[in-house]
């Protein structure tokens, strides 16, 4: 480019997970590059998130997609003087076409939407006649989109896979014995689940399979915050499950839970991509996941995999795993090798930049 752009992130994420992660990798590497990325978020925990890593952060109205918020967006990204905006699901896609006819940006779309299909109302397709260009983060989530949306494959699109910083997520006794003595667990055994608490991650699921097995599997820890928490501690508590649920973790306790953790478990059917199960893979982990969505595409051979819907295979994956030491520790060798093989982080951030740099042209 023969200038550093500005680039706008627009997130209505409610809770700080993978979409938040992604963004601020992305950012991150459009700055190595000399360009500027300025975070628009419209919840105070994902503002305050980003103003940790360092990032310029902003809070905007993200509520609603009308006209008042349109003409707030736009007054913003004016002052930024932002030249792409990359929004990350279709509520921000709405929100960031109508501000653009005030300010004029270029317009990338991040394809983040754990549903089997698109939306297909009137005002996202209208929307979508202004994106310069659609980011898909795995091919399964490309494959699955466009066959069912054909005003997806009217827009320019690329394939991004995402990835984890190999060095950050990494096998780590010291920090597995710092999490378990900061959670007072001393030498007991735990299976992990890490992602929002929402419906599309499964933890009915999981939850249902922990009622069935009883004491004979360690507890399940589960990381993250969402709409669903309240209801799913009840629900656990009903089922008389051991979940227990830690909320948000910092990124050191949450290397630390990883490495801790006997293995890691995953029951989300229609996941985008699955950034979670990337991270255990890189800290070394065993992986057993439902196989829906881009998740098989995360794991390919180096964790187990059991049909969506299916408790009594995911239950019998289960046991074989808990109780065979080596296989764990063969399936999370493997797990590092694919992570570092196949889901370079530099590799990501490189391919971002160039596209974005492509819609800004």
């Amino acid at each position: 480019m023969s200038r550093p752009l500005r680039v706008a992130f627009l997130t209505s994420a409610r809770t700080w997970r993978g979409s938040g992660v992604s963004l601020a990798s992305v950012a991150q590497g459009l700055r190595e590059q000399g360009h500027s990325a300025h975070m628009l978020a419209g919840d105070a925990q994902v503002v305050d998130a980003f103003v940790a890593l360092g990032l310029p952060t902003g809070r905007v109205l993200t509520g609603n997609t009308g006209v008042r918020e349109a003409r707030a967006l736009a007054r913003v990204l004016a002052g930024i003087g932002a030249d792409v905006v990359l929004v990350d699901r279709p509520r921000d896609l709405r929100l960031a076409a109508l501000a653009s006819l005030a300010h004029r940006v270029a317009l990338v779309n991040k394809y983040n939407l754990s549903r089997s299909r698109p939306p297909r109302d009137l005002l996202t397709r209208l929307a979508y006649r202004q994106v310069g260009l659609t980011v898909f983060v795995s091919e399964t989530s490309a494959e699955r989109a466009l066959a069912h949306a054909r005003y997806l494959r009217r827009r320019p699109h690329r394939v991004i896979r995402e990835a984890v910083d190999a060095e950050s997520f990494r096998p780590d006794p010291a920090a597995a014995a710092e999490f378990r003595a900061a959670k007072g667990l001393a030498g007991e055994e735990f299976v992990l689940a890490v992602g929002s608490l929402t419906l599309d991650k499964g933890y009915d699921f999981l939850l249902d399979v922990w009622a069935r097995l009883g004491a004979s599997v360690p507890p399940l820890l589960i990381c993250g915050e969402g709409a669903q928490g309240e209801r799913l501690r009840m629900r656990a508590r009903d089922l008389a499950v051991d979940a227990r649920f830690l909320g948000h973790l910092g990124p050191h306790l949450l290397l630390g839970a990883y490495n801790a953790a006997r293995c890691f478990v995953h029951a989300g059917k229609v996941e985008t991509f699955g950034l979670s199960v990337l991270e255990a893979m890189a800290c070394g982990r065993p992986v057993l996941a439902v196989a829906g969505g881009a998740v098989p595409e995360v794991v390919g051979d180096a964790g187990l995999l059991a049909p969506a819907d299916d408790n009594d295979t995911f239950i019998t994956l289960l046991h074989q795993l808990l109780r065979d030491e080596p296989r764990r520790a063969a399936l999370g060798d493997a797990a590092r090798r694919r992570v570092l093989e196949h889901f370079s982080l530099q590799r990501m951030r490189r391919a971002y930049v160039s596209a974005i740099e492509s819609v800004a042209r």
